[in-house]
Order: structure tokens, then C-alpha cells, then sequence
């Protein structure tokens, strides 16, 4: 059955080092949150990357041919780094970073995430590797950059952006809505799972982000699995027995609670947040995994 929805573009950004597999691995991330979830945000996802879409051109520097063709065009851009920077621009380090920072102070979504993949060391340009680094030690003190070393995690940061990035757009459209028809503003609380490596240990936690423009009042929180091989989640709050519930969750802002896995803990669980705001009872349901 056809269904209304927004299609909103997405770059995705990377020097030529990054391997294939892993653009491939972002594009079936993509292809899978529009059938899970475009009917249910009114979105669909449409990515977008020089070597698909952009047309030979003659006449200007090609990144500014790029950035006219595609970038400026884009809604939000996850970039991907692995050894290499990139050839560097008029105007930056290098074509990737020029279109972050492009797409960044347009006030876009960017997410910028890193590949960790066992590499042939002798394979790495060295100067290339050195520029790299200095650009991220650069760019971290104002963004959180991500690792990934496996397919598992590159999906599921994949996913996460895709949320995030949709939701920050639906909040900012909301938000000019009600400004113009002066509506209360109202609250998008969507769950997901991050993942700590410590000491050679991974820590998972539950995290509620309340993207909207509004407070998310009585939140609820319900995990079930239908998989016969697992338990529910056993996620830890500081009232013993309790589940992960508030009563109030500030606009843009978000609430963390630790999982304890263990052997038993079901891979995949549902994920059910009800809330109340101005428009009444609202709920969001997420599929989250342990990767």
C-alpha cells in the first residue's frame, strides 16, 4: 500500500580508502530503515555519493562542481575515515572534510565515524595517516567520532545515525510549524543502544533521547523478545526492581541506563517509550540489538 513521506538525502562521504563493502554496508542500512521505519516517520532515505550520482562537468574546481551538484542539496551526511584524508581543496584538509564542514554549518546532520578494520600496515601511506590524525584530533573537541571494526557494529551505528538524523529533521520542522501556528511545543523520544569497549570489555546502555522541542512527561519503558533463545534485558536503574521509567525527560536531551547481558540476554529485543506531552499519550517502537 503507497504511503505518504518526506524524502530527505543523505551523503555519504569518504576518501577512497574506505572499503567497499562498507559503503555497501551503509546503503543496505539505509534500504532497511526505509522499509522498517519510513512509513511509520512519513521519511524515506535516499543516499547520495559522488561516484553514483554526480555528473562530469567542466568549468569550476571539481569540489566546488560537487558541492553544487550534490552536497549542498543533502539533508544530513554520515563521513567515513579509515587510513587516508584525502586530497586536499582550495578550501580544506580535503574533499570529505570540506563537505563536513559544509554540511555542519548549514546547521545538517553529520556523523562522522572511523574504520578500524585489521589493515597490511605496509600498505598505509604514512603522510596520509599523519594528516588524518590530525584532522580528527582537530574535529573532536566538537564531535563524537565512532569506531567500528566489525559489520555488525557499522550496521548498527548506521542505523542509530539514520534515527537520529531523520528525528532531528522531523523536530526542526515541528518546531517551525508551531512557531508559526503557536502550538506547544512537543517531545520524540526514541530509544537506542550504545556500546563501550572497556578493558577489553563491552558495556551496553539503554538510551532514551528526547529530540523535540518539548518535555517528555511519565515516560514508560517496555523490552520484550519473541526469540525463544534469549531473556528481555535486565536494564539497571537506581530503584532496584524498577523499570527504566521518568517523570519528565527535557527537550534535547537524553538519559542513559546500563544493560547487564549476559549468556542468556536475547540479541534482539523490542523496545516500546510511551510518553505525554501537549498532543497527549505518544509512543515510539525501536528494534535494538546487542552488537
Amino acid at each position: 500500500m503507497a504511503f505518504s513521506a518526506s524524502v530527505r538525502r543523505l551523503l555519504i562521504s569518504s576518501p577512497g580508502d574506505v572499503p567497499r563493502e562498507d559503503l555497501l554496508i551503509v546503503q543496505q542500512s539505509i534500504n532497511r530503515w526505509n522499509g522498517v521505519y519510513g512509513e511509520q516517520f512519513g521519511s524515506i532515505i535516499m543516499p547520495i555519493s559522488w561516484g553514483t550520482h554526480a555528473a562530469a562537468e567542466f568549468g569550476q574546481p571539481p569540489q566546488k562542481i560537487l558541492n553544487r551538484q550534490l552536497v549542498d542539496k543533502c539533508d544530513a551526511c554520515i563521513a567515513i575515515f579509515a587510513n587516508r584524508l584525502g586530497t586536499p581543496t582550495d578550501l580544506h584538509e580535503s574533499g570529505t572534510a570540506e563537505e563536513i564542514s559544509r554540511l555542519s554549518e548549514s546547521g545538517k546532520h553529520v556523523s562522522v565515524l572511523r574504520c578500524r578494520r585489521p589493515v597490511d600496515v605496509g600498505g598505509i601511506d604514512l603522510i596520509q595517516a599523519t594528516r588524518l590524525d590530525e584532522y580528527i584530533t582537530k574535529i573532536e573537541s566538537s564531535a563524537l567520532i565512532l569506531d567500528y571494526s566489525t559489520d555488525a557494529e557499522l550496521a548498527r551505528h548506521a542505523e542509530t545515525i539514520l534515527v537520529a538524523a531523520v528525528s532531528r529533521e522531523e523536530a526542526k520542522n515541528d518546531f517551525q510549524l508551531e512557531h508559526l501556528s503557536g502550538r506547544e511545543p512537543v517531545a520524540e523520544v526514541w530509544p537506542r543502544v550504545d556500546a563501550v569497549d572497556r578493558s577489553g570489555k563491552r558495556n551496553w546502555h539503554l538510551v532514551l533521547s528526547n529530540t523535540g522541542e518539548g518535555a517528555a512527561r511519565d515516560l514508560r519503558v517496555e523490552t520484550k523478545t519473541d526469540s525463544p533463545h534469549g531473556n528481555s534485558w535486565d536494564i539497571i536503574t537506581e530503584r532496584e526492581g524498577a523499570g527504566p521509567d521518568l517523570p519528565v525527560l527535557a527537550p534535547r536531551s537524553e538519559v542513559r541506563f546500563h544493560i547487564a547481558a549476559s549468556l542468556v540476554s536475547a540479541p534482539q529485543v523490542s523496545c516500546k517509550v510511551s510518553w505525554t506531552d501537549p498532543r497527549g499519550e505518544q509512543e515510539n517502537v525501536a528494534s535494538l540489538r546487542l552488537a
